[in-house]
């Protein structure tokens, strides 16, 4: 076989033959696209020995020049020779059929200078490529199929904006060209725009639903089991559909499933580069080296012009890595995909990602404007860049081991609160797991979600989710626009921090979030998810899942729901090894998963610290379950949904059978509700139907007896509205006070997102008096929403109650930021607390901006006077 050439040899001044020989040869390419044809359809449903056969029938010899006759069929088969992993014999036909012809097909060209960019010869490939786009500059690509052509030679040239708009073209000359569809399709999926990827899969298989290469990109898109095997049912012969579904069934937590599907794609597909990144990431993650190593090794003769790899299997590898927290090796892999070719843009924005996770921002922010600069398509840096222009705007604070960010506003109000307590959560945790973390912890906090999405995950939609530990980074949601407890959730996620970097981030995502939602309950008692009805719901359901599957709930969640519910057994689980086999096991099991331990399974973990393997354990925790399903001692009616949360599951759970009592007429339910009662007097959710309804008719007797039973059968009910958050309105409207303030008291002994219940009580403890009482109830109302200007002016009443002078200024340098509607007002309050704490010139200071706006006020006159007075002192 000749050694490749410059294909500009080959055109030159013969436009007007070239015109004249495609009419001549016209009745020639129908014959060979009915043969080319056929070869597709074989190939497509995975008889691939067939589709060859039929491409070399109709070629009759294997010669460069028989090759070169017979153009389209022998790129044809060319392709199917990819497909099997046949890629030198690939070469040696596409390499005689383009030497071989003046103007070889435009698909040729490209197919071509594809196969020599995945094996390594960059150079030579872009001739092939930019001699295609030429082809399209002087109109002679003008079918579809042609300009589909130009378009991923644009794309292999790293020209995204040409390769978009060509796609584009491409369908508005056949709208029906499944192949545009798919191509197109995937250019968005490598530049992170899910959205706009599922939409052209879609639009393919709206044309022909068992066009398998859409199955598989709709299967990889949308992260579905299902999708992979609806392509698999078409060509189980499929690499791609193959190396898909092994990749769904890891992150599924199936990994001896997901290895076999793997190797199945291998089988088919011995270069199957994205098969083998799946591989080699998951023996790096589970500690296997050496053959992550041997992995890599295949892939080096597979495409020998890249060292010591494929950059985009090492990206792949470095993407994978990056998804399962393991961020130091993930840099390490997108580095090793940059020394193997810097051009490979997409492996500067993972780079870039996965640097910004360890808390490296400067050096993050360089690779993704590098990459950016070159491949401005790639939304992942796009919307990382963007987020930066947010940050830069925003306050740098340090307090000891925490680097935090946050907008002015934030660290105005919110800084004062947020600084203690994080040092409380660093003190407590570290001291109790004997681990002190490698600081600094970075923490960002958000006003907007789409940021806080964005910084977290690359892409603005994240769900539900309100705040992210990377293990040395915190990224967080402003409780400015968030209805939750906010120091509970930073609580939760600095938790994260402790075992995440404990397990050098190889702990398992269940025991994780299952120790953060423990160590809440742990910081504060109203704190955490207390869930009965959902407990007892479950072992009705028989829902509860073996501690295998506990991961797989979480990324196999359709809904909220099912999401929430990962995270109650989590907690579920933990709390059962903390009962009943002490802290010190919990302990051992997070230490279970460092990296000294790589190499163990669940089972032989599980072994070394409870002497008992998986199954044994599951048996134990059911059985702990029931027991504590029998404590609860409620009936949940199968016509009752489980509450719903926002904020994550840090916010208020509201009690969807509450509406029922807006939707439906009274008396019906009322009638309901009765016979439910009658049929199960352990009903909690009849009787607070019952309290409900029956109080909105003023019936306060009757509803304040069902609401009273059901606060006894469930007392620890933690959704709105609660049996005493009912009560309490109840006694309200009778004139009852000490009677509503003691359940205000009960619900907020489990309701922790009830500000106006905690003001209330705030209020008659000062009243009182009671200043420790005052304090407990000012901080659960500060812990709800710190941006009410309500419960600062109570704080300072209280400090100014109890002499407490710095406390005082620091609520009335907060009440300045929030009370824009009288700042003379706010700042003359101000200036009388920094008198008062013996800092006179700041008094000075803050009064002369009153009188700037009110020069006839008295009271700050009167203050300048005295500020002038302790100056000169």
């Amino acid at each position: 076989m000749k050694q490749g050439r410059s294909p500009q040899l080959n055109w030159w001044g013969v436009r007007v033959g070239v015109c004249l020989w495609l009419v001549l040869a016209g009745a020639v390419h129908g014959q060979e696209r009915e043969v080319v044809e056929a070869s597709r359809g074989f190939a497509m449903g995975g008889d691939y020995g067939e589709a060859i056969a039929v491409c070399e029938e109709a070629i009759g010899g294997d010669s460069d020049d028989d090759y070169a006759d017979k153009p389209l069929i022998s790129t044809q088969l060319a392709e199917v020779k990819r497909v099997i992993g046949e890629s030198a014999g690939a070469v040696d036909i596409l390499e005689a059929v383009v030497e071989g012809n003046l103007e070889p097909p435009v698909r040729s060209l490209v197919q071509y200078g594809a196969l020599l960019q995945f094996v390594g010869r960059k150079e030579e490939a872009g001739l092939y490529l930019q001699a295609a786009r030429r082809r399209y500059d002087d109109g002679l690509a003008y079918s579809s199929s042609d300009v589909t052509m130009v378009a991923l030679a644009s794309q292999l040239l790293g020209d995204f904006h040409d390769a978009n708009a060509l796609f584009d073209e491409a369908l508005r000359i056949d709208p029906d060209n499944l192949e545009a569809h798919t191509l197109w399709a995937d250019l968005f999926q490598e530049k992170y725009n899910p959205a706009d990827a599922e939409r052209g899969y879609r639009d393919a298989l709206e044309i022909d639903s068992r066009y398998v290469p859409a199955l598989v990109g709709l299967a990889e898109v949308l992260g579905e089991i299902a999708a992979a095997r609806r392509a698999l049912s078409v060509n189980p012969r499929s690499a791609a559909a193959l190396q898909v579904y092994g990749q769904l069934l890891l992150r599924d937590s199936r990994p001896q499933a997901a290895r076999l599907q793997l190797e199945r794609a291998l089988e088919q597909n011995p270069e199957a580069l994205e098969a083998l990144a799946i591989l080699a990431a998951e023996a790096r993650l589970q500690g296997r080296d050496e053959e992550y190593e041997a992995h890599l090794q295949r892939a080096a003769a597979v495409s020998p012009g890249y060292i010591p790899a494929h950059p985009g299997l090492l990206s792949d590898v470095a993407e994978i890595l990056g998804r399962n927290y393991r961020f130091d090796e993930a840099v390490e892999a997108a580095r090793a995909a940059l020394q193997a070719d810097p051009e490979y843009w997409r492996a500067y924005a993972i780079l870039g990602g996965n640097l910004l996770r360890l808390g490296r921002e400067e050096e993050g922010r360089r690779y993704l404007e590098t990459g950016f600069d070159r491949d401005p398509f790639n939304v992942l840096s796009s919307n990382l860049l963007t987020v930066f222009d947010t940050l830069d705007g925003y306050r740098r604070l340090e307090s000891g081991p925490f680097q935090v960010v946050m907008s002015e506003r934030d660290a105005a109000i919110l800084w004062p609160y947020m600084e203690p307590l994080l040092q409380e959560a660093w003190d407590t945790l570290s001291r109790k797991y004997g681990f002190e973390p490698e600081a600094p912890v970075l923490i960002e906090m958000f006003e907007r979600s789409d940021d806080f999405a964005v910084r977290s995950i690359g892409l603005p939609d994240i769900g539900p989710l309100v705040g992210i530990c990377f293990g040395k980074v915190i990224t967080l949601i402003s409780p400015d626009t968030l209805s939750a407890n906010w120091q509970e959730i930073v609580w939760h996620e600095f938790a994260h921090v402790i075992t995440l970097q404990m397990t050098a981030n190889r702990i398992p995502r269940w025991l994780s979030e299952g120790v953060s939602m423990w160590e809440e309950k742990q910081a504060r008692p109203y704190w955490g998810r207390q869930q009965g009805l959902d407990l007892v719901r479950a072992l009705q359901q028989e829902r509860l899942l073996p501690v295998a599957g506990l991961n797989a709930a979480f990324s196999d969640a359709k809904n909220s729901a099912d999401l929430g519910f990962a995270y109650f057994q989590s907690y579920l689980v933990v709390d059962y090894i903390a009962e009943e086999f002490g802290f010190d096991s919990l302990r051992d099991l997070i230490l279970e998963y460092a990296p000294a331990n790589a190499d163990k399974t669940d089972e032989a973990r599980f072994e070394t610290v409870f002497a008992m393997d998986l199954s044994a354990f599951d048996a134990g925790f059911r059985g702990w379950a029931s027991r504590r399903g029998a404590e609860i001692d409620v009936y949940v009616h199968n016509e009752d949904l489980p509450d719903e949360g926002d904020g994550h599951g840090h916010g208020i759970r509201q009690n969807p059978s509450a509406i029922l009592a807006e939707l439906y007429n009274n008396a019906a339910l009322i009638r309901h509700m009765r016979a439910r009662v009658e049929a199960e007097p352990r009903d909690f959710q009849a009787h607070l139907q019952l309290g409900i309804v029956l109080f909105k008719e003023s019936r306060y007797e009757e509803a304040a007896a069902h609401l009273q039973t059901a606060y006894r059968l469930l007392p620890g009910y933690t959704g709105y509205p609660s049996p005493p958050l009912v009560l309490s309105q109840i006694y309200e409207a009778e004139g009852e006070r000490e009677a509503q303030l003691e359940q205000l008291r009960l619900l907020l002994e489990n309701q922790q997102h009830d500000f106006d219940s905690a003001l209330m009580l705030a209020f008659a403890a000062l009243e009182a008096e009671d200043y420790d009482e005052a304090d407990y109830y000012i901080d659960r109302a500060l812990q709800v929403d710190p941006y009410r200007s309500q419960v600062h002016r109570l704080r300072a009443t209280l400090a100014e109650a109890v002499g407490d002078h710095g406390a005082a200024v620091t609520e009335y340098e907060v009440l300045l930021q929030l009370d824009t509607t009288d700042p003379v007002d706010a700042r003359t309050d101000l200036a009388e607390a920094y008198l008062q704490a013996g800092r006179p010139a700041e008094a000075k200071q803050q009064i002369l901006h009153a009188l700037e706006t009110a020069p006839s006020y008295r009271r700050a006159q009167r203050l300048l006077l005295q500020a002038l007075a302790a100056n000169e002192d």
